[in-house]
Order: structure tokens, then C-alpha cells, then sequence
């Protein structure tokens, strides 16, 4: 059973208690299940012990007109053992002082609740009681939501600060790695979060519930730097939550490539600062990234081999078409490509550049104002983090595609997937691993592509090969890899199966 005071906690500060002190959470009353009023008679269906009663002012306006005849309903209502009641203010309606005079009298608990519908309020708290954390894994979904749309449309870190204030109803801060204040939100309309932000930054570091942004192993900065990339602080006096504590966990990997992301694009303005030319046969450009690792071993490259790959590049591509940034001693091969005529987004002398190269290329969208390289060279470094997180990254990235690369490689991270996806292809993952891992090979290049002949090259393998391969596996598994309900349950398993099997390497 659910407590009523884990439902007040769910529902944060948007709820204020105002009547009957309410139990301490070890002796709050069970909640059986919720009941809303509605204007008309009876005002509700059934009432029973334990029940969670919503209260709209309107409906209450209409069944009880007179404060006397508002007293006697809240009175039936703590006699019929209601747990609690939950009061919806109104526009316009004048009977919350007799709501919460009732509540007094009869000895029940009654609190406020501002800003939520009551079938919002009432699908909410039905999720609570069924499956409290899967309920607020679906709030915090609409948030996790909302802060990728804004970080996709470049809105900053202010933006993002004031989105999680909003919808945790509290003060926030985000800081950088050194625990320096990069963004502070104190939502207007909840008591105290001026002055939650005041005492941060008078003493910053102490103040706060401070939580860990995790780094991203790998990413382009320092050889094997990791640890935290910043931290998200929720400020003020109230103890965290079960929804700050769900909300954290979901958001903090995307905070942590928007503070890269950041980070990069100050580095960037630095650098574009220094007046390193474009190529001339700009705009538009793009701009092109990619690791400075020799792909056979991926060992760093050596600094004089970074020179030969880089003198190699300037011979391939006159500087007018290509201009390499940086210098040999970089941690990431950058470089500006001008796009030429017919090549519409770049994306042939970036297929080019990969190509020589022979590993994974990240590309921006073209962009015509020099004022614009910061951003978008942080854009394709993101987009290049993303897609390495692939089991199979592409071979050019485009910054395009970074929501599509940051779904795909976020799939190890939902609940049970591993679990899931491993039970649907249980019939292919029997058997020595080679063979596993030809099976699922197979599945992905059939699922991917839709012509026997693209599927049939990308594995490297004569057509008839395919057909007899595909054979096999609808017989090992009864499969119809024509349906497309199971094609797509199929290709997301299949990804998430060969993700574990390169964790495990």
C-alpha cells in the first residue's frame, strides 16, 4: 500500500498542507484508492475507507452553496474515513475558507494543490498507488523531453537551469567541473527559492543537496579523464525526494553533454578568436571531426605520425576546399571543409575525409557566417561522442542525426532491456560465440536494409549466402522477419544484445 505522506512527497511543493496536521510518515494512513468530486448528485459513486478524496472548488461551489452546507459535506466525508482530502482552488470560487474550516473542524487532513487539472491530478495519483516508481519515471520522462528539445535548439544552460526549477518546484544551480555556478534558477512562484538562491551564492560549494554529473569515459578531452563533469544542486532547505532523486538520475547524462557541449564552444570562441582563416571556397563550410587514434590498435597516434596524417590531408585537399585546425599536438583531428557545388550538406568531401582516414568522421551542418564555427564545431564533437557509443558507428556522423545517435546509444540504459532483448533473441544467442555473432550480424543487415543486395554487401557476402542464412534463422526462431511490428521489436534487441557484447570485450 501507498502512504499518504509518499503521495505529498511525489507531488513536491505544488501541495500545501492547510488542514488537520498531517500523520508523520511512519503513522500516515494507507491510501486506498482516489475518488474525485464531481457537480452533480451524488457527488461521487462510492466513498470508502482510506480513500483519497480530489475536491475541485467548482464542484463543491455548485454542491454546496452555503458555507454551513460545505462544512457538513467535509464532515461527511472524515466520517466516511476518507484519508485525506485534496483541494483544487478555483477561479472565480470563494468556498476554499470553508474547505479548509471544515477540514479543522472535523480533525481531517486536507491540502492544497496549485496548478494541476483534476484528471491530471487523478491519472497522477493512480499512478502513484499502482506503481509509484514507474509513475514518476513517466513524469520525469516529460521533463527529460523538454530539456533535450531545448538543448537541441541551442537555448543554454540558463534555459535548462530554469526548465528543472519549473518542474521540481525548487531552486536550482548547474555547475562546471570546479563547482563553478555556470547557471541559477529560483522559480517566482515557490516561497523561499529567492532566498535558497541568496545563501548559495553567498557561500557556494556548501550550501544544497549537491548531485554528481557523471563524465563520459572517452570523450575528447584529457587521455582517460572521467570522473564528474559537473554537478546539478538542488538549493534551499527541503529534503530531496524520491521526484528530485528520479528526476536526477534520468537527466544527468544529458546535462553532462550540454556542460561538455559548453565547454566546448567556449573553447571554440577562443580559438576562432586567434583569426585562423576558412577555406575560400566558403560558404557555406562544415565542419569535420574525428579521433586522433591509429584504428588497428587504437593506441594514441604518436605526435609525428599526427604530422604525416596532416601533411597527407593538405596534399589530398587544396586549402581553399580544406583548412585543418589546430595543430599536431591536438586531441582531436579537426578541419573546415568548404562544400562544393551539387554536394548540398558536405557530406561528400566529409564521405571523402572518412574514407582516407578510415574511421568514424562526425560532420556539422553547413553554416555560412564565420561567427557560427564555435558552435557548430561543438555540435560535431557532440555528434562524433554519440555515435562512438554506437555498437557499429557509422563511418560519417551527421549532427543531424546526434537525437537519433543520443536514442540509440541510451538504449543500455532503460529498465530491463538487457533482460528483454536478451529473452527475444534467446533462440539465435545459443551456440559458440562466432556464431552468435554471425546470427546477429545477419538479423541487423536484413533489418536495416531493405534490398537482399545492400544487406547481402554490407555483410560481404554473395546474395544466395544471404537467402540461405535468412532461411536458417526464421527456422531456428519461427520468426516472420516480414512482420513489422517484430521487425522493429528486432532491430532495437539486436542493438542492445551487440552493445553488452562490446561492453564485455
Amino acid at each position: 500500500m501507498t502512504r499518504l505522506a509518499e503521495i505529498l512527497e511525489a507531488l513536491g511543493p505544488a501541495a500545501r498542507s492547510v488542514g488537520a496536521p498531517l500523520p508523520m510518515a511512519a503513522d500516515a494512513p494507507d491510501v486506498g484508492w482516489v475518488r474525485v468530486m464531481r457537480s452533480r448528485v451524488p457527488a461521487l459513486d462510492v466513498l470508502e475507507p482510506g480513500d483519497l478524496v480530489v475536491v475541485p472548488a467548482a464542484a463543491v461551489s455548485v454542491m454546496a452553496p452555503t458555507a454551513a452546507d460545505v462544512r457538513d459535506l467535509v464532515g461527511t466525508l472524515a466520517r466516511s474515513g476518507a484519508s485525506a482530502l485534496l483541494l483544487l482552488p478555483s477561479a472565480g470560487s470563494a468556498v476554499m475558507d470553508d474547505l479548509v474550516a471544515g477540514a479543522r473542524d472535523s480533525g481531517i487532513p486536507a491540502i492544497v494543490v496549485e496548478g494541476i487539472d483534476p484528471p491530471t491530478l487523478e491519472r497522477r495519483l493512480i499512478g502513484l498507488l499502482v506503481d509509484r516508481r514507474s509513475e514518476l519515471e513517466r513524469q520525469v520522462a516529460g521533463l527529460e523531453r523538454d530539456l533535450a528539445n531545448l538543448a537541441m535548439a541551442g537555448r543554454g544552460l540558463d534555459t535548462l537551469a530554469a526548465a528543472i526549477g519549473a518542474f521540481l518546484r525548487r531552486a536550482v544551480a548547474l555547475e562546471g567541473r570546479r563547482a563553478d555556478a555556470l547557471a541559477v534558477h529560483a522559480p517566482a512562484d515557490v516561497p523561499g527559492a529567492a532566498a535558497a538562491v541568496t545563501a548559495y551564492l553567498a557561500r557556494p560549494g556548501i550550501t544544497g543537496h549537491r548531485i554528481a554529473l557523471p563524465g563520459t569515459p572517452g570523450t575528447l578531452g584529457a587521455p582517460g579523464e572521467s570522473g564528474q563533469s559537473g554537478w546539478l544542486v538542488l538549493l534551499g532547505d527541503r529534503a530531496q525526494t524520491d521526484l528530485d532523486t528520479t528526476a536526477a538520475e534520468r537527466i544527468a547524462p544529458l546535462l553532462s553533454l550540454q556542460l561538455r557541449l559548453e565547454a566546448e564552444v567556449r573553447r571554440a570562441r577562443d580559438e576562432a578568436g586567434r583569426g585562423e582563416p576558412l577555406p575560400s571556397d566558403g560558404p557555406p563550410w562544415v565542419v569535420l571531426v574525428a579521433r586522433q587514434i591509429v584504428p588497428a590498435d587504437g593506441a594514441p597516434m604518436r605526435e609525428e605520425l599526427r604530422e604525416e596524417l596532416r601533411a597527407e590531408l593538405r596534399f589530398r585537399f587544396a586549402a581553399r576546399r580544406l583548412s585543418l585546425r589546430g595543430t599536431s599536438e591536438s586531441l582531436d583531428l579537426r578541419a573546415i571543409a568548404a562544400v562544393e557545388a551539387g554536394d548540398r550538406d558536405g557530406s561528400r568531401i566529409a564521405g571523402r575525409v572518412a574514407e582516407f582516414l578510415g574511421r568514424t568522421v562526425a560532420m556539422s551542418r553547413p553554416f555560412g557566417d564565420a561567427g557560427e564555427r564555435p558552435a557548430r564545431e561543438a555540435a560535431a564533437r557532440a555528434t562524433l561522442e554519440a555515435a562512438e557509443r554506437l555498437a557499429e558507428p557509422p563511418i560519417l556522423a551527421l549532427e543531424d542525426r546526434l537525437p537519433a545517435y543520443r536514442l540509440l546509444g541510451s538504449l543500455g540504459n532503460l529498465p530491463d532491456d538487457r533482460i528483454q532483448a536478451t529473452a527475444l533473441l534467446a533462440p539465435l544467442l545459443a551456440g559458440r560465440p562466432a556464431s552468435v555473432r554471425e546470427r546477429l550480424a545477419t538479423l541487423r543487415a536484413v533489418l536495416d536494409y531493405g534490398a537482399a543486395g545492400e544487406a547481402a554487401a554490407r555483410l560481404g557476402i554473395h546474395r544466395n549466402t544471404l537467402a540461405y542464412r535468412v532461411r536458417n534463422l526464421e527456422g531456428r526462431t519461427g520468426w516472420d522477419l516480414t512482420n513489422p511490428e517484430l521487425r522493429l521489436a528486432l532491430s532495437v534487441a539486436v542493438r542492445i544484445v551487440q552493445s553488452a557484447q562490446i561492453d564485455k570485450v
